[in-house]
Parts: structure tokens; sequence; C-alpha cells
């Protein structure tokens, strides 16, 4: 695991515009330009983290956003691996690093999302020990599907 900084951002943008080619439907397909990861950069609240490999390709990350004031107990994660490595467990053996130098870091909960679609990423967040805790119902309309999506809500505790 690495923590990510800004000599990495060339290969954050990478991994972003590949999950953007291949039409990912998550947060890191917000990236539309290099630039706006400085948000992520400057703000003390975010953590990235990441796997490489040899090459210093970004082959997995998970963004850690930390709660702010009487939330800073909390953490939400947003997660990605690169199509080229899925099916490798990456996704899962990060997480579980990274939660555990949240854990180091005083955090005592972690959360996230997911759509109600995405089965690969419940069957990730379920293996690293998240406990659904309940859904937004007809979160977003899904022009895919024809039909309105849930959003689902994980936690794990960190104690």
């Amino acid at each position: 695991m690495t923590l990510l900084g800004k000599e990495h951002k060339d290969a954050i943008f990478e991994l972003c515009q590949r999950l953007i080619e291949e039409n990912a439907r998550m947060s890191f397909t917000d990236i539309e330009n290099i630039e706006h990861l400085e948000k992520w950069f400057n703000d003390t609240n975010v953590l990235l983290y990441g796997k490489l490999n040899e090459a210093g390709q970004l082959i997995a990350m998970v963004k850690a956003t930390r709660g702010v004031g009487n939330k800073a107990h909390s953490c939400y994660l947003a997660a990605a691996t690169h199509p080229d490595y899925r099916k490798e467990s990456q996704a899962s053996s990060l997480t579980n690093e990274v939660l555990d130098d949240l854990k180091n870091r005083g955090v005592l909960i972690a959360r996230t999302y997911i759509y109600s679609w995405n089965h690969a990423s419940i069957k990730t967040i379920e293996k690293c020990g998240f406990t659904l805790s309940g859904r937004v119902v007809m979160h977003e309309y899904d022009e895919i599907t024809g039909d309105y999506i849930d959003d689902l809500i994980y936690y794990k505790r960190l104690v």
C-alpha cells in the first residue's frame, strides 16, 4: 500500500480516465482534468491510498474522506480497481490495509455507498467485513437499465 501524493497525480488521472473510458459509474469518473485532483491533494481530510505495479501504474485506489468536527471519528470510502487487475482481490486487500491505517489514525467507523446493481463492489465490501445498514431507495434513475436504483449504505466499525 502506498499513500498517494502529488507525485502520483499522473497515475491517478490515468486510472480515472480508464474508468471513464469503460463508462464506470462511480465518483472517480468525475475527474475531468488533472487540476481537479488538486482539490483532493489540498484537502487535509482526504487520504488517497493505492497499489502500484512495478511500472508505476496505479492498479487499485481507495479515497478516504474523513469527517470534520464532531464527525472526525468517521470516514467515507470510495474504491476502484484498474480493469486489467480485477478479480485478483486487489480492492479487498487494499481496503483492508486502508482500514488498518485509518484505525491507527483514530477513525472509529468507515462508511461507503454502493449502487444496488454493483454486485462486484458489494461482494468486495462484504468480504472486508462491512455491514449493510440501509438504503436510499430510488436514489436515481438509471438510463442504462431503465429503472431506479438504490444506493446501499455499508459501514464497518474499526474499534
